[in-house]
């Protein structure tokens, strides 16, 4: 018998395909309350922009009527080669061959996510995929705006604190042991204050792969508990909210996330307790990730979804009351949305707030760290020069 005959396009998809996941099972414990399965953290390998220019364009044409599969072959000639291109020729082989466009976009989940995908499928279902990806364009152009509004304020301190690292260290290990050569020739007698200044100096000097080592390994471990350990994870969000200023931030921003996805989702023809299986995996706290949960399962037993909120003690009094309006007019979608955009506001000045106030706080401690070195440094000096003028 002779051998069947490879099909070409399907060994060029399995050349393509990189296995990837956003979130991968970890079978370390399950939560005790709900039992919900923990999970490992793994990056989207994708830029966000990419996908965002692909949904605009690909809700642009689709609102002009071309057929998907024209639209995909299009836009996957607007990619360089890699794995985004990558995900869309599987898509375009896919569909060709006669599966949905959401089955097809399913197959990379490392590039599009269960929200994109359900979003698809109910588009799908309903004849209005122009209008949801059209509506999905818009939420995924939010969220890439709240990220880089996030970055862009975030880069100000960043730099700053490289700067005090760089000089303070290079006064530490280069200026002060020269000082402390030049005093001991001269067999003078140190302040306090300069005594401690040389012995922080030559324990850098000495143990140099100590002061660096250190500091990676504990972010290292850091990183890897965290990505690896749902336990670690949920004690550091539950810190997180614990914060002063910080942990306001991070409510509003996890409030936002979840009022615009679940409106979105709902505005889209998804079911309520599958667009909270959706938002429970785009929030990025794990607290709140399991009150989504917990929300859920009440309402899945019949409960409304303000009482949930409201029992769940994560969500104040305006997002209860504007979801108990929006369940009791129809209009829950309208007003998470608009509750999203009011807390996406809210979490941009409280951003802003902070920076401004963690700015000048930084500012202060690298004078005061710099001062401090070079008045320890000179200290010894203006004592010899108050002795040279005694005995003149």
């Amino acid at each position: 018998m002779e051998p069947r005959a490879t099909n070409p396009e399907l060994m060029a998809r399995i050349q393509r395909k990189v296995p990837a996941a956003r979130y991968v099972p970890n079978q370390e414990s399950s939560r005790e309350s709900g039992g919900a399965e923990s999970t490992t953290l793994v990056r989207r390998k994708v830029p966000l922009k990419h996908i965002v220019q692909f949904t605009r364009m690909l809700a642009t044409m689709t609102e002009a009527g071309l057929p998907i599969l024209r639209n995909l072959k299009i836009l996957s000639n607007q990619w360089k080669e890699g794995r985004f291109r990558d995900a869309i020729l599987d898509a375009c082989d896919l569909v060709e061959e006669g599966q949905s466009l959401s089955e097809a976009l399913a197959q990379s989940p490392e590039v599009f996510d269960p929200l994109y995908i359900n979003m698809a499928r109910a588009g799908e279902a309903g004849g209005v995929l122009d209008q949801v990806f059209d509506r999905l364009a818009n939420f995924l152009e939010r969220t890439q705006g709240v990220r880089d509004k996030t970055k862009a304020a975030l880069t100000y301190p960043i730099v700053i604190l490289f700067v005090a690292i760089v000089v303070v260290s290079a006064l530490m290990l280069f200026v002060i042991p020269k000082f402390a050569e030049l005093y001991e020739d001269m067999d003078m007698k140190l302040p306090k204050l300069t005594q401690v200044m040389i012995a922080i100096s030559g324990f850098m000097t000495s143990y140099w792969y100590v002061v660096i080592g250190v500091p990676v390994l504990l972010w290292t471990t850091h990183a890897l508990l965290y990505r690896r350990s749902y336990g670690y994870r949920r004690g550091c969000h539950a810190l997180s909210l614990r914060l002063p200023v910080f942990g306001s931030l991070v409510e509003k921003s996890q409030v936002s996330r979840f009022a615009t996805t679940f409106g979105t989702l709902i505005a889209s023809g998804v079911p309520h307790l599958e667009a909270f299986d959706i938002t429970r995996g785009a929030l990025t706290n794990e607290i709140y990730r399991e009150s989504v949960e917990d929300i859920r399962e009440d309402v899945r037993e019949g409960e409304a979804i303000a009482a949930s909120l409201e029992s769940s003690e994560r969500f104040d009094d305006l997002v209860v009351a504007m979801v108990e309006v929006g369940e009791e007019t129809g209009e829950l979608d309208r007003m998470c949305m608009r509750l999203g955009a009011s807390y996406e506001e809210q979490y941009t000045r409280a951003l802003d707030n902070m920076l401004k106030l963690i700015e000048p706080i930084m500012l202060v401690l690298l004078a005061g760290v710099v001062g401090s070195i070079a008045l320890a440094l000179f200290l010894p000096l203006f004592g010899l020069l108050e002795e040279f003028g005694k005995a003149a």
